[in-house]
């Protein structure tokens, strides 16, 4: 891990003392010219600046994660001028944010062009360079498959082409760009390593390729695929399950075995931000604590940690929160609810002082770092974990007729989840009985949601199922509330602003118009904008 978060650093530092933007740079300031390549060493400082990407917001981080979770049945969010474009399907108006979007994948892909076609072409032999290339063309996979979930047929290229050109090109169907991820993948993974060394923690490793491989054939409905990849994954890698839900998720575990693809951050240098939106906003929830404090109680953290202060119990902005809704849906004794709603404060005088959140939301556990810095935590950000192959490999299962491994696989989550196997679901009669293909994919459904929730997948799977699924999720979230004038109960929409205003055609996003101006190749919009 330390030799790519220095190789990355590297490249940060030589961009800040040029002023540039890394929205903004051009590829090939990462390179020299087409003299580039001729040893190991410069083949991998080219490969880290590909990797550069991936600590993008809009590609592996914040934003990304937070796009893939909103306007869902997850998570809520408040902040941001974005927010409500695709939390509220507002998305005849996107905002600058997603011309940015846009771009940076493309930025992103135009150096992983550069890479893949000057190491091609460099004279140094062996199987590493073949691993560069490879490593690079995953890389791509991820950059391209992250442009279809939002815009469908984007514009597709693998050459190293000319600045004057790329802008001009139109846009491909998006079957063909599903062919050059399966390209890119099928080609990468034999020359992928299995594992790396400590200092290296953080590439591609052939696991990973396939792993992210079998995700992208589900997606598309590849079930053969996606069977045959996540089978490989469960019983072949090293990768495990954790014993225990919530330590997945303990920012200082790194690399744990459930891991496989994961983005490596590190504090001053190229750190993760997530952490300061799911942490509570100090001064929306010190008003009711420092009393406390003042007189002399502590309280203790889920962490474990005992605190005197707020400014060691709350230290984000509080823009990130689960859903009420989804709190409730989860069944009684699943452990993985706590990770999702932090709500509840146990203070040393044995009473429990209870967080406002946003409107009664919970916080997210998942992404906290406390004691970080704002905008500046070492927490990796992880993309895949093992538990995504079970749902899969369950999934695949169902649709290939195979009842009985597709119920095998989703109690191996259960089963962690529970600390039992009274939870089971069962093909026979009983409380958890799954009797039919229909049943186990609702099974599979709800534990996607259960298991992923928060971790910037949902929205993409829910469309995966079909914009029934999406709108019936948005519309499942409802909530007892008194009602004003009768003061009796009545449920309430969570999200009634979405269920107002989403259309089917939401299912892709709006191309921003300023890339219609910057490129009049591109053709129509999506349809239904």
């Amino acid at each position: 891990m330390k030799k790519i978060i220095n190789y990355i650093l590297l490249l940060s530092m030589l961009c800040s003392y040029s002023s540039c933007d890394i929205l903004e740079v051009d590829p090939k300031d990462f390179t020299a010219p087409s003299n580039f390549y001729k040893t190991e060493d410069e083949l991998t400082t080219g490969l880290y600046g590909v990797y550069f990407y991936m600590n993008d917001s809009y590609i592996g981080e914040l934003n990304h994660i937070i796009l893939g979770d909103l306007g869902a049945d997850v998570t809520y969010s408040r902040a941001g001028q974005f927010v409500p474009v695709f939390q509220y399907y507002q998305m005849e108006n996107p905002t600058i944010e997603f011309s940015d979007a846009w771009r940076v994948h493309y930025t992103a892909i135009g150096a992983a062009n550069m890479l893949i076609n000057r190491a091609m072409k460099s004279p140094v032999e062996g199987e590493y360079k073949e691993q560069v290339i490879a490593e690079a063309k995953v890389l791509r996979a991820f950059f391209y498959h992250n442009l279809i979930l939002m815009w469908g047929d984007v514009p597709l290229w693998t050459d190293e082409l000319d600045i004057e050109v790329m802008p001009n090109l139109p846009r491909s169907p998006k079957a063909k760009v599903i062919e050059q991820i399966y390209d890119d993948l099928d080609k990468a993974i034999p020359h992928l390593p299995e594992s790396y060394a400590t200092d290296e923690l953080g590439r591609i490793t052939s696991w990973a390729a396939k792993a992210f491989l079998a995700r992208v054939s589900l997606l598309q409905g590849d079930y053969e695929t996606a069977y045959k990849q996540a089978k490989d994954v469960i019983e072949h890698s090293p990768h495990a399950l954790l014993p225990v839900y919530a330590d997945v998720f303990d920012w200082q575990n790194k690399f744990n075995d459930e891991l496989i693809m994961v983005t490596p951050k590190q504090r001053d240098s190229q750190s993760s931000r997530i952490h300061t939106w799911v942490s509570p906003q100090a001064n929306q929830e010190s008003k009711a604590f420092d009393p406390l404090f003042k007189k002399g109680l502590k309280a203790t953290r889920p962490d474990g940690v005992v605190v005197s202060s707020s400014a060691r119990l709350f230290q984000g902005f509080g823009n990130f929160t689960s859903c009420k809704a989804y709190i409730t849906s989860f069944e009684k004794g699943d452990t993985r609810q706590a990770m999702m709603n932090w709500i509840d404060v146990k203070m040393s005088d044995g009473t429990t002082q209870k967080l406002k959140g946003i409107g009664g939301r919970p916080f997210i556990l998942k992404w906290m770092a406390f004691d970080e810095p704002n905008n500046n935590a070492g927490q990796d950000i992880h993309h895949i974990r093992l538990a995504e192959m079970y749902l899969i490999l369950a999934e695949a299962a169902n649709e290939k007729d195979l009842p009985g491994e597709a119920i095998t696989n989703l109690n191996e989550i259960r089963k962690r989840a529970f600390g039992d196997e009274k939870h089971n679901y069962t093909q026979e009669k009983g409380k958890y009985q799954l009797k039919d293909k229909e049943a186990i994919k609702t099974a599979i459904i709800n534990e996607n949601r259960w298991e992923l929730g928060g971790e910037g997948l949902r929205r993409w799977y829910l469309i995966h199922w079909g914009y029934e699924y999406l709108y019936n999720a948005i519309s499942s979230m409802e909530n007892q509330q008194k009602d004003p004038n009768t003061g009796e109960m009545i449920k309430v929409k969570e999200n009634q602003r979405a269920l107002n205003n989403i259309k089917p055609h939401h299912v892709l996003f709006k191309i921003p118009v300023q890339e219609f101006i910057k490129n009049p190749n591109l053709g129509e919009n999506n349809p239904g904008y």
